[in-house]
């Protein structure tokens, strides 16, 4: 199952954690993708915006990082239900990103190579929130297109 959750104030240590755990090695999906980590994807997986207009990316948020195990476990995960990326600019569902959802709504979401082979971790959260429309950011996932 999944890894308890992790009790600790300072934003270095999971800021360390990440970097040892997920930038030193890639993590290999259940169907074979060699997934990369970046050290500057941390803030945009840990921090939350106060104003979601303005994606100000300012807050750190202990409910993500109490999860920070997850992402590989979901990454690793055969019966994670996995969806096509949206680009909100083409008004269309993406090829090269993939979002896979597993327990508690949790999304990790990578960007694919043209191969398929290899990918970018991009971010990872709790699909919990409202979009500007009133709509559940799990709905709109789920009811996209399928991988």
């Amino acid at each position: 199952m999944i890894c308890t959750f992790i009790i600790n104030e300072e934003i270095s240590f999971y800021k360390n954690l990440f970097i040892s755990f997920y930038c030193k090695t890639p993590i290999r999906t259940f169907d074979n993708i060699l997934v990369f980590f970046k050290e500057n994807n941390f803030e945009h997986a840990f921090f939350e915006s106060v104003n979601r207009r303005e994606k100000d990316k300012s807050k750190f948020s202990y409910k993500r990082a109490n999860r920070i195990y997850w992402i590989k476990w979901v990454l690793e995960n055969p019966t994670a239900e996995l969806y096509k990326g949206y680009n909100h600019l083409t008004k269309s569902y993406d090829d090269s990103r993939r979002i896979s959802v597993c327990i508690d709504n949790y999304i990790v979401v990578i960007e694919l190579n043209k191969k398929q082979d290899k990918a970018t971790f991009i971010t990872a959260y709790i699909a919990d929130g409202v979009n500007g429309k009133g709509k559940k950011a799990i709905d709109l996932i789920k009811s996209g297109e399928k991988w």
